[in-house]
């Protein structure tokens, strides 16, 4: 995700002192663009940390996958950390 906007971190899961974590899984088209229509939440620590990371989806730009020299749609399944800072 190097380059892409982090999710914002709830402000009062920060005052709370909460870290958490998101897992969600979705398919990256043939442009490197998160299909934010496939898009499921596969463990969140959290419901407001899944709905920072499906609000900040639409902007993260990936590397398309490769198969046989031609661009593919790729389903991926990506974690998202969110830490409070000390």
């Amino acid at each position: 995700l190097a380059g892409n906007p982090a999710p914002a971190f709830p402000e009062a899961l920060r005052r709370a002192g909460l870290d958490g974590e998101v897992v969600v899984q979705f398919v990256v088209d043939t442009l490197g663009r998160a299909d934010v229509a496939s898009l499921q939440v596969v463990r969140a620590s959290h419901p407001a940390l899944a709905a920072a990371v499906a609000a900040v989806l639409p902007r993260w730009r990936f590397a398309p996958a490769e198969a046989g020299g031609r661009r593919v749609r790729m389903l991926v399944r990506q974690p998202v950390v969110f830490g409070v800072t000390r």
